[in-house]
């Protein structure tokens, strides 16, 4: 799912929990189109790429697979990563 797509998704489910939502329909394209956006433009720089650690260290191994996780979960969201 792209990033787009899965804000879309995720301000669909939040609207859809909203007491008195229908009060606002004339604002709901607005607020998703912000909501998007926000998505759109945030970004989380890790602090080094998994790809950059030294293989011969003893705890890289654990460190790939923690930084992998994150990003994933990261990405999950809708989010971009860099690094």
């Amino acid at each position: 799912m792209q990033n787009t797509d899965k804000a879309l998704s995720d301000f669909n489910a939040w609207w859809d929990r909203q007491p008195h939502r229908e009060q606002f329909e004339d604002v709901k394209d607005q607020m998703r189109n912000v909501w998007v956006a926000s998505r759109r433009e945030l970004m989380i720089e890790l602090p080094y790429d998994s790809d950059s650690l030294n293989r011969e260290h003893p705890y890289v191994a654990g460190r790939r697979n923690t930084i992998a996780e994150c990003r994933d979960a990261i990405e999950a969201t809708g989010v971009t990563v860099r690094g």
